[in-house]
């Protein structure tokens, strides 16, 4: 780990005096900077609930979702300097992905299974065993998360960042602007080249759906500096293509993870089950998924007209 990260880049007198001097920045950049800063506050605040109250899903889902939005973005705000946040994106992503599987489990035990259980017209017996064990298992994740959570401090990722966006010199919205159609540009190639790349794979539609994450939460950032119609129309196919996405992953994973539950042969049937309805339900999902890549293929490119 670096010396930002650990806490040896302390704002300098001198840096403070920039700082205080450089207070006027462009209202875009203020913006940009005070959206960004909100995700990590919300972060830190998930963070602080789950460890000093009792253990709450949408915590960890605000955790996940603030420092996926950080570092989806992070790196674009930061190339208009020339001293770069990659340390600190590295860490909050480290930070991050020690809790998907957690995440996972909850999802497979208050969203998936309840589901399975409403929709399938006839689970064979005793279905009471999966549901011990689902159960069983989402207690242990949620151990493993709480002591995840305390080694994983915001405190100096935060000051790091705060230190950044005083001390650099606030860029010109034309500069601002053409940055953030460069970007927006580069994420909508990479949500390109993973479409054509499907193949029905669970893995392929893992990196599709990050690459979908990855574009909504950078056009919000940035979406105050383009029209706000079409803007709003992209976040909303977006948000739509997501749904389905998610869905589709959260019935694999969940089929994935039921089979690894330590049920007696015996007792299997109920798991096949779930296993089939899971693969049909990813099916049906996959398909909607298309035909909003469809209405996302009909929309402009906006952000290529704002240089």
């Amino acid at each position: 780990m670096n010396a930002r990260l650990q806490g040896r880049a302390i704002p300098s007198r001198a840096s403070r005096s920039i700082a205080r001097s450089k207070s006027h920045a462009t209202s875009e950049f203020e913006r940009i900077r005070h959206n960004l800063d909100g995700y990590l506050v919300k972060a830190v605040d998930a963070r602080k609930r789950l460890l000093e109250q009792a253990y709450d899903p949408k915590q960890l889902h605000a955790w996940r979702v603030g420092l996926r939005r950080v570092t989806a973005t992070l790196n674009s705000v930061s190339r208009l300097s020339d001293d770069r946040l990659d340390d600190v994106v590295t860490h909050l992503r480290a930070c991050r992905e020690t809790t998907g599987r957690c995440r996972d489990i909850d999802i497979l035990a208050q969203e998936t299974l309840p589901a399975f259980l409403r929709e399938c017209p006839v689970i064979p017996p005793p279905a009471a065993t999966m549901q011990q064990a689902i159960a069983e298992l989402q207690g242990q994740a949620h151990a493993q998360v709480v002591a995840s959570l305390k080694k994983s401090s915001l405190a100096i990722p935060v000051q790091s960042w705060r230190h950044w966006a005083a001390a650099v010199e606030p860029p010109s919205d034309q500069r601002i602007r053409e940055n953030a159609a460069a970007v927006i540009d580069d994420r909508f190639n990479v949500l390109t080249r993973r479409i054509a790349k499907l193949n029905g794979g669970r893995k392929r539609l893992h990196r599709l759906r990050a690459a979908v994450k990855k574009l909504r939460y950078t056009m919000e950032l940035y979406q105050h500096l383009f029209p706000k119609r079409a803007a709003n129309a992209w976040l909303k196919q977006l948000s739509d293509l997501q749904a389905h996405l998610g869905l589709a992953h959260d019935r694999l994973m969940g089929r994935d993870l039921v089979a690894t539950l330590p049920v007696p042969e015996s007792d299997q049937d109920p798991i096949k089950a779930f296993r089939r309805w899971a693969r049909k339900s990813a099916y049906d999902a996959s398909t909607k998924m298309v035909q909003s890549l469809t209405q996302l293929d009909k929309l402009s490119h906006y952000w290529s007209k704002a240089s």
